[in-house]
């Protein structure tokens, strides 16, 4: 029987990914007893994943952490003393002080998550006030890349945007598998196909998406870009492009077609390793089913040096030349908050890290990659202001430092050095590329605090000098906003009180906001912050959770651009964007590759290449392996081996495997895969081993089969926006006993 919103069941949203599905709860005895996904929620209309399902057992779990707890042994050695959050709080706001004293705010730096909860924008608005750019969250390495080309090009971005049934009459698919990592968008997808519309997927695996497919181009991994010429190629030769448009909208349509004229079917064949009448065919659906929508997907950011700036340079000229910018059930550019109901950019306070008056420094990053940094955030500021005086709602985007200038800056002190560390709700020694660098960093002496504060005690927190316990999504109030990438938000209840001494995200930077920033800036209560955000809609935040409706999505506009212009420089889509030239970058969708204009390790040695990371639906990340129910339908880490490579490597079904790169050796179970390009291996992303040995070395087995152990850690391979490079470093395979290697 459904549960029903009102009396003893609770209406909230699930954090346990970045979906955030409506849910309710039914509550007995102030204990939760019984979920069911929330029918009036627009995001999924009353559907659960499995991890959704089962987040009564990450709530009541064994494992989670408690109560705070500080270091009494050797940094890793796991002995611990408990100890109250305020003295915590007292302590780890006095070593902050200090080092802000001695070496400014730029010293201290925060590594946060995927979009979970109000940590996100609570680490943000707590650097912002303290006056240090060094803050990074997980969608460092999904979306900044992609969010930056797609403002730059055309003014606003459509990350967060869906196709229409009914309307939409083709989608791309381009490095994501939807069916595994989205399900609400798997279903709308679904209803596209059943109204008519024709689906593309381009990605090296044959996924249950691709499955799917009207057609599908198991691509050479880091060859998107040329793909990407390849088709506008195509477009332009046989005149499928929207000619009206490019006309009238867009500059450096030139420059373009001088470029994809190198880019016949026949080159881009011999590059990308696709068929030449198949590379047609995409060019020829995509154009001629309008309105079409290419989906966002994480793994064009994820290519690094290079191959990720024509990748997704290439996708925004597509977008912008087929006509499908804000139209219809094409690709709707964002809009802002809507300002009458919702209070985004003035509650966080971004500006106030433009001109802090303790800040002298810029990002950490800033020389290699300056278009992500505070003056990176001045130039799009510039070139928005005449359509949007206020800024990209998204801009923390504009600002996140990278994780390797991170790591250079505790290890070498350069550009100046970083004494203290904040990770929350993250786990960067799983998720982040160059493991054994940030293990490096975290362990060095350089480094004079490491906070964690989570849900387990994950690796990192293994680490650290203060672990502190976080409250779930069922014992907190909360607003889900999307990172100021979405225009809507939704408002969720708290469910129940936290148990034992967990407290949810804002509290420590509500805590430390207290001690050390302005007090009237910080209200003692995550709901008294909420309230802050809701003050224009003239409703505070107990009487959205609590009313009859609990979320506020307003009414695309389209072809908003007719009005005022695109919100470029020169208030047209520019393809090739002129902030790219300001910033040091090639302007041009000219193709790097393959894979590196550097190589990361010798052909000769490493001739495989590896895609690592891809999700699985009972999963997310590092995440909910405690979870018996999750972990055992994936109880074991696997890599996906064409049967051509296993044969000629005489390797079995089940057999342990070495995956070796210069960084080291991890070890998965083979699955022989003819779903997968035979020079491409597809290794499980952020193992680990919950509940083994913690502490140092094993470090619940962070290294054993931790794919971003071995991953590159050089920074110069990352991307033009600073992104690792997480998908298609060189890579071989070897046959090895049942024990552990080591990366490190």
């Amino acid at each position: 029987m459904s549960l029903t919103f009102g009396s003893d069941v609770r209406r909230t949203f699930c954090t346990l990914c970045p979906q955030h599905c409506g849910m309710l709860v039914q509550v007995r005895d102030g204990q939760p007893v019984r979920i069911d996904g929330d029918r009036e929620n627009p995001v999924a209309k009353g559907k659960l994943c499995p991890k959704g399902a089962f987040c009564l057992d990450v709530h009541e779990h064994p494992d989670r952490l408690n109560t705070p707890l500080r270091r009494v042994g050797p940094r890793g050695s796991n002995q611990w003393e408990a100890i109250s959050w305020d003295l915590a709080l007292d302590e780890i706001a006095a070593k902050l002080a200090d080092i802000r004293r001695r070496e400014g705010p730029e010293a201290l730096g925060t590594l946060g998550g995927t979009h979970k909860g109000p940590g996100d924008w609570a680490s943000w608005r707590f650097a912002s006030h303290f006056g240090t750019p060094n803050y990074v969250s997980q969608g460092r390495n999904c979306g900044v890349g992609e969010f930056l080309t797609e403002t730059s090009v055309y003014g606003w971005d459509t990350i967060y945007q869906a196709p229409h049934p009914g309307t939409t009459k083709c989608v791309v698919i381009w490095g994501c598998n939807p069916a595994e990592s989205s399900p609400p968008s798997w279903v709308r997808l679904q209803a596209c196909q059943a109204a008519g519309a024709k689906l593309i997927v381009i990605d090296p695996r044959v996924t249950k998406s691709a499955k799917r497919a009207d057609l599908h181009l198991a691509i050479r991994p880091r060859t998107d870009g040329a793909l990407a010429l390849g088709m506008i190629h195509v477009m332009i030769q046989e005149n499928l492009y929207d000619r009206e448009f490019v006309d009238k909208w867009c500059l450096g349509f030139d420059e373009v077609r001088t470029i994809a004229a190198e880019w016949t079917p026949q080159r881009t064949a011999e590059v990308t390793a696709l068929d030449p009448q198949l590379i047609v065919e995409a060019a020829r659906m995509y154009a001629q089913n309008r309105p079409a929508r290419i989906s966002f997907g994480v793994a064009p950011t994820q290519l690094g040096e290079g191959a990720s700036r024509s990748a997704l340079l290439g996708r925004a000229i597509l977008r912008a030349i087929s006509g499908n910018l804000d139209v219809p059930g094409g690709e709707p550019l964002g809009n802002p908050y809507d300002t009458s109901q919702f209070a985004w950019l003035e509650s966080i306070g971004f500006e106030r890290l433009v001109d802090h008056p303790l800040r002298t420094r810029e990002s950490v990053n800033a020389a290699e990659t300056p278009i992500c940094s505070v003056s990176g955030y001045r130039a799009f500021r510039e070139a928005m202001a005449k359509v949007y005086p206020d800024g990209h709602t998204g801009c923390a985007y504009m600002f996140f430092a990278s994780q390797p200038a991170i790591y250079r800056a505790i290890i070498d002190q350069h550009p100046y050095p970083i004494r203290a560390l904040i990770v929350q709700g993250g786990e960067p020694l799983l998720t982040m590329g160059g493991a054994k660098q940030a293990h490096q960093a975290f362990t060095h002496e350089n480094l004079e605090l490491l906070v964690v504060m989570d849900h387990w005690k994950t690796p990192t927190g293994q680490l650290a000098d203060y672990l502190l316990p976080a409250a779930d999504f069922l014992e907190r109030p909360d607003i889900s906003a999307h990172w100021g990438i979405g225009n809507f938000f939704v408002v969720a209840q708290k469910v129940v009180e936290p148990l034992q001494e967990r407290r949810n995200d804002y509290n420590l930077w509500s805590g430390l906001g207290r001690r050390l920033l302005d007090p009237t800036d910080w209200p003692a209560t995550l709901e008294g912050m909420l309230d802050r955000f809701l003050v224009p809609s003239g409703k505070s935040y107990r009487e959205w959770a609590d009313g009859a409706c609990n979320h506020h999505f307003p009414r695309l506009r389209w072809r908003k651009y007719e009005q005022r212009g695109f919100a470029t420089p020169s208030g047209k889509v520019e393809l090739v964007p002129s902030l790219f030239a300001r910033m040091g970058i090639e302007p041009r969708p000219v193709y790097t590759g393959p894979p590196y204009a550097l190589e990361d390790a010798d052909l000769a040695d490493y001739p495989l290449l590896m895609i690592p990371g891809s999700r699985y639906l009972e999963l997310t990340a590092s995440n909910l392996r405690q979870v018996p129910q999750l972990k055992k339908r994936h109880p074991e880490p696997i890599v996906d081996v064409h049967p051509g490579l296993a044969a000629e490597m005489a390797l079995e079904e089940g057999e342990w495997v070495l995956i070796e790169r210069p960084e080291g050796a991890i070890r998965q179970r083979v699955r022989i895969n003819p779903d997968i390009r035979r020079d491409t291996v597809h290794p499980d992303g952020y193992w680990w081993e919950p509940g083994t040995a913690a502490g140092e070395p094993n470090l619940s087995g962070a290294w054993d089969s931790n794919a971003n152990a071995i991953t590159p850690a050089d920074p110069r391979l990352s991307s033009f926006a600073g992104d690792q490079p997480l998908r298609g470093a060189r890579c071989r395979l070897r046959k090895c006993a049942t024990s552990a290697p080591t990366a490190q």
